[in-house]
């Protein structure tokens, strides 16, 4: 499980909280989706939620994260990304390698896991994630679904209890994301807490089990998948959310 209590950041220069007393959890095998207008906050929780606020944004940070219990700001950095898989916007953004098969295999690498185990676990990634071809390629001749794929993967072959995932559909066409949403269905059936700020929502129609609505920092509503999918088209422009259904 991912909670946050009362989670507050201010990032340094600042004159109030980009993220003011958030208080959510996520369960084992669900996927939460933080929604709402640009700069209500939702990176931010997710900064929180992976512990890059407060180490490597600088601010003052407020509150409480756990990760399956453990308090978040007790861990270690290698302890943290341990526990909290995170995929960001940009995948470029969070790649160390040139090859994809370096670049899914070096998380495990910092954590030491041994050879035998990390070729195991690299099998059963590309089987489970179905990216068997996208192996021992050029990282930057991949498209940017495959980008995203690959950053995934790098996450899911650390075996996370959770997953971050800030806007991942944000440079990708209609089949990318639809490869994105079963990616996180695969999470969820292993097992794992997922939680994902998004604009787009209607690929995740599928994957979301609850939505919530983020204005000025703040956690302001929340719905059931099912709540959320019912809203008339009125109240979701008055919210500034897009529709969650896909396209006919």
């Amino acid at each position: 499980m991912l909670e946050l209590r009362g989670a507050t950041f201010t990032y340094e220069g600042a004159t109030r909280p980009s993220a003011e007393d958030v208080t959510l959890s996520v369960a084992a095998g669900e996927c939460v989706v933080l929604c709402g207008e640009s700069g209500c906050g939702k990176t931010t929780v997710t900064r929180l939620a992976n512990g890059l606020a407060g180490e490597f944004y600088e601010g003052e940070r407020r509150g409480e994260v756990r990760v399956g219990g453990a308090p978040l700001q007790s861990l270690s950095q290698w302890e943290v990304a341990e526990r909290v898989g995170s995929v960001f916007q940009n995948p470029r953004t969070q790649f160390f390698n040139l090859d994809t098969t370096g670049e899914i295999a070096f998380g495990m690498e910092n954590l030491a896991v041994p050879r035998a185990e990390m070729h195991a676990r690299m099998a059963s990634t590309a089987r489970e994630l179905g990216i068997e071809a996208l192996l021992d390629r050029n990282i930057f001749a991949l498209s940017g679904g495959q980008k995203q794929a690959v950053a995934f993967a790098g996450a899911h072959t650390c075996r996370p209890a959770a997953y971050v995932l800030d806007e991942p559909s944000s440079n990708l066409d209609p089949a990318a994301m639809d490869d994105l949403a079963r990616l996180i269905r695969t999470a969820k059936q292993r097992g794992a807490a997922v939680l994902v700020a998004e604009h787009r929502l209607a690929y995740l129609a599928d994957a979301a089990d609850r939505f919530i609505f983020m204005r000025a920092g703040r956690v302001e509503r929340e719905w059931t998948a099912e709540a959320f999918a019912a809203l008339s088209a009125e109240e979701r422009g008055r919210l500034g959310l897009r529709s969650p259904h896909p396209p006919a």
